[in-house]
């Protein structure tokens, strides 16, 4: 079973920006990950270093997503498609399947969920994932599912990352996140948040809410493990601790 995917801001920021996200492609895929997530915010400024990156990930065969710091939805409310346009773009040299941002400034009201599926319509080859964040309006259960129950009701192809962690930036309930978007989820983001906000290795002991929303869903979601990995060299480890957790909840159903 791997269905497990690494992001590169779970490494040392210094380290990932100085030898390049391309330098971790090697050690992800030989610790046994499915795929491998690549940060916008963590790319130079300049040049993008996208092509070079992509050839990496052919040669190990990773499931690529592409995380960009955007909103979908600007402060008027309106569809941020100058930006989406250009994180496509960038997505489609990268290789990626799955492109994933913010939800921003939605407002059921003054949104047009038309014109994201329009734009989308262009997209066929790449899934939009949208993320619950740690802001207040683009970490709020009742925004985002608003805007899950506008994109379903339209048949606009978009589906949902759960950060089990954000939640608790937001202040919000995780388990009334659980309940109202878990229809929406494709794609689980893990991460343990301490009572001072600070985001800390997954636990395999204890009663952690990460848990509590791993299994709630099928045990061959897609995960990613976003904490921080010290040393790098732990990220086989931690794959291996979140496959045995699944495998073990899989043989139960069984």
């Amino acid at each position: 079973m791997k269905n497990v995917i690494v992001p590169l801001n779970a490494f040392d920021s210094i380290d990932v920006t100085t030898n390049g996200q391309e330098s971790f492609v090697k050690l992800i895929a030989e610790a046994g990950a499915y795929g491998i997530e690549i940060r916008r915010e963590l790319l130079p400024e300049a040049v993008l270093p996208l092509g070079k990156i992509k050839r990496e990930i052919d040669r190990y065969g990773l499931f690529t997503v592409y995380s960009a710091p955007i909103e979908c939805w600007k402060e008027d409310c309106q569809l941020n498609e100058d930006q989406l346009n250009h994180i496509f773009q960038e997505a489609t040299i990268l290789g990626a399947q799955w492109v994933k941002v913010s939800l921003g400034h939605f407002q059921q009201n003054k949104s047009n969920i038309a014109e994201l599926g329009k734009f989308l319509k262009k997209q066929k080859e790449i899934q939009l994932l949208v993320e619950n964040d740690q802001t207040p309006h683009g970490g709020s259960i009742h925004h985002l599912q608003a805007f899950f129950e506008s994109v379903v009701d339209q048949n606009v192809p978009v589906k949902m990352t759960f950060d089990t962690g954000n939640w608790y930036f937001s202040n919000q309930d995780v388990e009334d996140a659980l309940q109202k978007l878990a229809p929406y989820v494709s794609y689980l983001h893990l991460k343990q948040v301490t009572e001072k906000l600070e985001t800390v290795p997954l636990e395999r002991e204890g009663d952690h809410s990460w848990k509590l929303v791993m299994s709630s869903f099928p045990a061959d979601i897609v995960k990613a493990l976003e904490f921080p990995i010290v040393p790098k060299e732990k990220t086989k480890d931690y794959i291996q601790m979140i496959t045995d957790i699944a495998r073990g909840r899989e043989a139960l159903v069984r």
